[in-house]
């Protein structure tokens, strides 16, 4: 490093007067002009604009007398290294010595920082040999006259390729005028010179090729000028026909006149039907090759002529395997038969017709894999004869999509049978609690009452006392009717107020310990259908514990999050086949919880074995819910 280089690492020099004003401006000047030219060849980079504003208002806004000069390696090391360019400094009046050149001429030149600051005419003696006069005049205009140099050189790198710069270089002097330093970047514009040359060369191809048409007009010139020579030779030895043979000569310009002008019209024309055609044939192959179904074209024995790319993500072929094949190697044995009889059809009646209407056809793999597929045949005649167009589809999601259709129309009646009969069990429950229970007990209240009336008034206060005790009764009756059909709280202060007052009456009622976790329940809220369900699920998975899972402790677990609500119920008890008890009609009450759950765009999970206990999962998106966190009409 030289000793500009050592200078540079200071962090700022002080200097005061007249000299170190000029000095920060030109600085400053300089910094503003390297900003420029990066935002010229690099206008998508603002990290250089944004960096000189910062510097040039934070000198601004110091004092004139106490401004300091920035620290110009930290400085020029954050500007000059985002940009790809050669930036360089050269003091005139301490020797050539002190100069600075940025560390991206090791990338663009093969030479290192020191390499080139240690020799004074290194940027000299690489200058291609053909520029170094031009630079060397051009140089000393700017020390002579101090205007900016702005020019385009060929440098030589060290491995001796030309690389082309854009220079730009401005002289900063004294505050007497004396010149003090030199500052300039250079930008690696090779790219532009060689898009600039291959334009040049298209252009001497062109002028070239307007040449030899040249020539060919010319030589097409110089034969008819010789048959008119021949004519004029003709005309003096026969002097009586020469009236002849110049109309002749006349309408003979004129035919070829007209035909050039034929000609010329026909390959204008011919041109840009050969256009439209190329046009034509890229967007037909890339509309065969992007099709989302397989395309295969066969010609009339049978052969596979060609392939799109689908036919190796639906078959596991590549197409050079198929080409030459016949097309049965895509069925199972039991098509290939029908295929070929088909085809025979085809070639009697040529027309658009699906392959084996009314069947269930199949494809075959590679592998040796069947999968359902729809077959369309499509002759087309060309020139050679005639070729049939096979278009496959696999339809495996379809047919999945019919069957989940069917299942679920299945599931449906089944689930509907069920409902109606939980609503008349239901019914028949409530109606029997209320002429058996509540019923009682208002015909006993009524028979205390008029009792208490007819008895005299000391003795009317013990048969009052009975009626109170037969009223409270009957509220507290009231009271878990209501609760069973659908709990208040949960309307009015959420899922986790109603699953705690549930939670805890079910355990006084079966003597079941229940462990309670959750997360993110506290003050929220959900849509007024994502609770009910969220209830009912938890209600109905605790008295499936209790009447079937012999467990004497269950655990309930339900979070949430901005997303999702989940509820999981666990016991370690008896357990069950889940396979069997869904496949019987005796599980109206998990059929009831998965239907919940698909009706909201929920899933619902049963994992169980015998002997191992049961794990219930219900999940429901609460993310695009906007009452998450306001239940509905609050």
């Amino acid at each position: 490093m030289t000793k500009m280089s050592h200078k540079l690492e200071e962090s700022t020099v002080h200097l005061n007067g007249d000299e170190g004003a000029a000095l920060i401006e030109s600085l400053l000047d300089a910094e503003r002009s390297l900003t420029e030219l990066a935002s010229v060849f690099f206008p998508a980079d603002d990290v250089i604009e944004q960096l000189s504003h910062g510097f040039i208002a934070k000198w601004k806004s110091q004092p004139a007398a106490d401004a300091e000069i920035p620290d110009v390696v930290s400085r020029y090391r954050i500007l000059v290294e985002q940009i790809p360019a050669v930036v360089f400094m050269a003091f005139l009046d301490q020797g050539i010595s002190e100069a600075y050149v940025s560390p991206q001429i090791e990338a663009m030149l093969g030479f290192t920082q020191a390499e080139w600051l240690n020799d004074p005419v290194r940027w000299y003696q690489q200058i291609h040999p053909d520029d170094k006069s031009r630079w060397s005049i051009e140089a000393a205009q700017t020390f002579v006259s101090g205007e900016p140099l702005r020019s385009v050189y060929r440098v030589l790198a060290r491995d001796g390729h030309v690389v082309w710069f854009h220079c730009e270089v401005r002289m900063v002097r004294h505050a007497d005028g004396r010149p003090w330093f030199i500052h300039g970047v250079g930008f690696d514009i090779s790219e532009l010179k060689q898009a600039e040359e291959a334009l040049r060369q298209a252009r001497d191809g062109l002028e070239l090729r307007v040449g030899e048409r040249t020539k060919e007009l010319g030589a097409a010139n110089a034969e008819l000028q010789q048959e008119v020579a021949v004519r004029q030779r003709a005309e003096a030895a026969l002097l009586k026909a020469r009236a002849e043979l110049e109309r002749r000569v006349s309408e003979r310009t004129t035919e070829l006149a007209r035909a050039n002008e034929y000609l010329l019209t026909e390959v204008g024309e011919r041109r840009r039907a050969e256009d439209a055609l190329r046009t034509s044939e890229g967007m037909l192959r890339g509309i065969f090759e992007h099709a989302p179904d397989t395309i295969v074209v066969i010609d009339r024995e049978g052969r596979i002529e060609r392939v799109n790319a689908q036919v190796e993500r639906m078959f596991g072929y590549q197409s050079e395997e198929l080409l030459g094949r016949q097309v049965e190697a895509l069925l199972p044995e039991l098509f290939r038969r029908r295929l070929t009889k088909q085809r025979a059809d085809n070639a009697a009646d040529p027309n658009l017709r699906p392959m084996g209407a009314g069947l269930e056809l199949r494809g075959r793999r590679k592998d040796g894999g069947e999968f359902p597929v729809e077959v369309m045949l499509s002759p087309i005649a060309v020139a050679a004869g005639s070729l049939v167009i096979a278009i496959i589809r696999d339809i495996t999601r379809r047919k999945q999509s019919d069957a989940a259709l069917r299942e679920s129309a299945d599931r449906l009646k089944i689930l509907s049978r069920r409902l109606i009969e939980v609503q008349e069990a239901e019914r028949r429950s409530l109606a029997l609690e209320l002429h058996d229970e509540i019923g009682q007990i208002l015909t006993g209240l009524k028979l205390t009452l008029e009792m208490s009336a007819r008895l005299p008034a000391d003795e009317a206060q013990a048969s009052i006392t009975q009626a109170q005790t037969l009223v409270n009764d009957l509220m507290a009756r009231a009271r878990k009717l209501s609760l069973d059909l659908r709990p208040a709280t949960l309307d009015h202060l959420g899922l986790l107020s109603a699953l705690l007052g549930h939670i805890k009456q079910y355990s006084a009622q079966t003597q079941v310990r229940v462990q309670f976790k959750h997360s993110g329940l506290e003050g929220q809220r959900f849509a007024s259908e994502i609770e009910t369900a969220s209830y009912r699920i938890v209600q109905e998975a605790l008295t499936n514990v209790a009447r079937h899972a012999g467990a004497d402790e269950v655990a309930v677990f339900v979070w949430a999050d901005q997303q999702s609500l989940t509820i999981q119920i666990e016991d370690r008890g008896k357990g069950f086949d889940t396979e069997a008890a869904f496949a019987t009609d005796n599980t109206s009450g998990l059929a009831g919880m998965r239907e919940r759950a698909a009706l909201l765009g929920g899933n619902f999970t049963v994992e169980s074995h015998p002997g191992t206990g049961t794990r219930l999962t219900a999940e429901f998106i609460v993310g695009d819910n906007p009452n998450h966190t306001a239940h509905d009409g609050e």
